[in-house]
């Protein structure tokens, strides 16, 4: 288990706004993945993701967050997708409507969505995911994810939590 030491470290340094700073670089360094899986087009990209992220929410927390993909040959089948809504996908981003809807008009004529159920929500389906490589995408998200702990740890905002620790959280939580 790790704690992220808020304030100070031992040597009496504020590691908070270093924490920051590096946490902004990740959040861009993610931005560019977007960015790059939108061609070029940050909000394209956020937006697909955003897709993603609402069609498999169901999934990751009914399967208690688990690994679900290798269940499912690599990529979750499409019929395990929750579609989503323009208007929730706004929602969540803070865009306008009409914007995420010229977004996802783009999305669908290019193939990397399409309309689903009753209520025409939309899914990202598995057969634009393994377009977009995501071996590729998975391998450059957690090559951020590690920068940041490795950054983080580097300021000394990250610290090892003992065992008897983690046994006092446990009993007190």
């Amino acid at each position: 288990m790790i704690d992220f030491v808020p304030d100070r470290t031992g040597t009496g340094h504020d590691v908070r706004r270093a924490s920051v700073r590096h946490g902004w670089q990740h959040v861009l360094r993610c931005v560019g993945i977007a960015t790059d899986l939108g061609g070029g087009d940050m909000v394209h990209g956020v937006i697909l993701f955003t897709i993603i992220n609402a069609n498999t929410t169901l999934l990751r927390l009914s399967n208690g967050d688990k690994d679900y993909d290798s269940l499912h040959g690599g990529v979750a089948d499409d019929t395990l997708r929750k579609p989503v809504s323009v208007y929730a996908v706004a929602r969540r981003l803070g865009l306008p409507y009409e914007t995420v809807r010229r977004h996802v008009g783009k999305l669908i004529e290019e193939g990397r969505c399409i309309r689903m159920g009753p209520r025409g929500g939309v899914i990202v389906p598995a057969s634009a995911i393994e377009q977009m490589r995501p071996n590729v995408v998975i391998q450059d998200s957690l090559d951020a994810l590690d920068e940041l702990i490795i950054s983080l740890d580097r300021v000394g905002a990250l610290r090892p939590r003992t065992q008897d620790e983690v046994d006092r959280s446990v009993m007190i939580g």
